[in-house]
């Protein structure tokens, strides 16, 4: 039947250093484990799993949003050990099968997983107008491609789960030197941290963490925050999880994985913000620009 909704193709990669390092059964086991992981977030978020063939997935979502948030934990997971995840997102009208999904926004998420860089989600255009802003800030146009067997050039958007710095292309349009001087302000209670460029911050149970946040459920060292290149990042190193709100939207989960933090909200330390309101970090962002100051 014809549907209007989210392709999602995700790739496992560094597999064949896996088989070498660990034998065949050990690779294959590690192997299905991260598929299986990509499949239940896939069921969670109210999508549906219609394949994987080899190392890959093909999921369809109604909601882009859903579908964004299922390709950024895959590519957030380190507990996959050498396996990383890439993945392309696109959206449009589709055929879709019991099992299978044909139809272009297919063929552009494939293109697009097959031009990501291991921990990346690449995204188009059509997709990204589907998103709320919270989901749209946490991505960063990357170029404008010419994609094999579409005829318009499109707009690409890319979400990488690593460091910024490690992106292999350059924002087309998103320069800190253009930006201005970014500083960030993080809020537990009354203590108050900040941070400027290249400064970090960390979060966590223990007294020597920068910001302390003495409840039970959260870690040691719970997470960090940086900032680099004009860019706030979040580093979640627990096993329950940093949840994070960016200007009231919606709510999005790192787990020993990294989120970029955009505009003002709220981080909420191995809980829910649902279920505790006790471990809950406040951030704001503020640029200066140096134009604007010599006018004053």
């Amino acid at each position: 039947m014809k549907v209007v909704g989210a392709a999602l193709v995700a790739d496992v990669s560094n597999s064949t250093p896996l088989f070498e390092e660990l034998g065949e059964q050990a690779a294959l086991r590690e192997i299905n484990h991260c598929l299986q992981e990509m499949r239940t977030q896939i069921q969670y978020l109210g999508g549906a799993f219609l394949h994987s063939k080899g190392d890959d997935v093909l999921a369809f979502f109604e909601d882009a949003n859903a579908a964004l948030e299922v390709a950024q934990t895959a590519t957030q997971n380190i507990d996959a050990g050498a396996l990383q995840v890439h993945a392309g997102l696109s959206w449009g009208s589709m055929l879709r099968l019991p099992n299978d999904l044909y139809g272009t926004p297919v063929n552009i998420a494939s293109r697009l997983a097959s031009l990501a860089k291991p921990r990346e989600v690449l995204v188009c255009e059509p997709f990204l107008g589907e998103l709320s802003t919270a989901s749209r800030g946490t991505l960063r146009e990357v170029d404008v491609l010419s994609l094999k067997g579409v005829s318009d050039r499109l707009k690409v958007h890319s979400y990488v789960a690593e460091d910024p710095v490690d992106l292999t292309m350059k924002f087309a349009s998103h320069s800190a030197a253009s930006e201005g001087s970014l500083s960030v302000v993080l809020k537990y209670e009354a203590a108050i941290r900040e941070l400027s460029e290249g400064s970090e911050v960390s979060l966590g149970r223990a007294e020597d963490a920068d910001l302390v946040v003495p409840q039970p459920w959260v870690s040691r060292k719970h997470a960090t925050v940086s900032v680099m290149n004009g860019i706030v990042v979040l580093r979640d190193h627990s096993t329950l999880g940093s949840f994070v709100r960016m200007d009231e939207g919606r709510e999005i989960v790192a787990r020993r994985g990294s989120v970029t933090l955009i505009g003002n909200g709220a981080v909420s330390l191995g809980a829910p913000f649902a279920q505790s309101s006790e471990s809950v970090v406040r951030y704001s962002q503020t640029r200066s620009f140096k134009e604007s100051a010599q006018g004053q």
